[in-house]
């Protein structure tokens, strides 16, 4: 009887240990939904990278985020994660999480000279709706 309870233990251990390493390397955490959902901005706010990345596609295919000045931005997505420069342009990136290894990890908000906001990050007259960390 103690062995098979030492074996049972040995083997929900192993389970969590591998459970835990797949998750923290970028696979999907099966308890969580990467379901597309509609954008909200009080969702987003309140939410982490994977609720984030449920309403990326939304957002970007509503506009919901262009022709924004960077108060309007920052009240409908909060502060950005980080900020980059890219060809002179500044660039607002928020984390997301789409349950894809490797994905594109943060959403770009990109601001004109003049202040106002389009969804993406335009690089040489092409716009990314996702930019991965190590590309800026």
């Amino acid at each position: 009887m103690a062995a098979s309870t030492s074996k049972l233990n040995l083997a929900l251990c192993l389970l969590l240990l591998v459970s835990f390493g797949l998750g923290c390397s970028g696979f999907r955490k099966p308890w969580r939904t990467y379901t597309p959902k509609p954008f909200d901005s009080k969702e987003w706010l309140a939410g982490d990278r994977i609720e984030r990345g449920r309403m990326t596609t939304d957002l970007f295919r509503s506009r919901k985020g262009n022709a924004k000045s960077h108060e309007e931005i920052a009240a409908l997505l909060g502060q950005p994660d980080r900020k980059a420069t890219v060809e002179g342009k500044e660039v607002w990136l928020y984390k997301t999480d789409i349950g894809i290894m490797d994905a594109l990890d943060n959403l770009p908000i990109s601001f004109d000279e003049k202040g106002r906001s389009s969804m993406g990050v335009v690089r040489g007259g092409t716009i990314s709706i996702g930019v991965k960390d190590d590309e800026l």
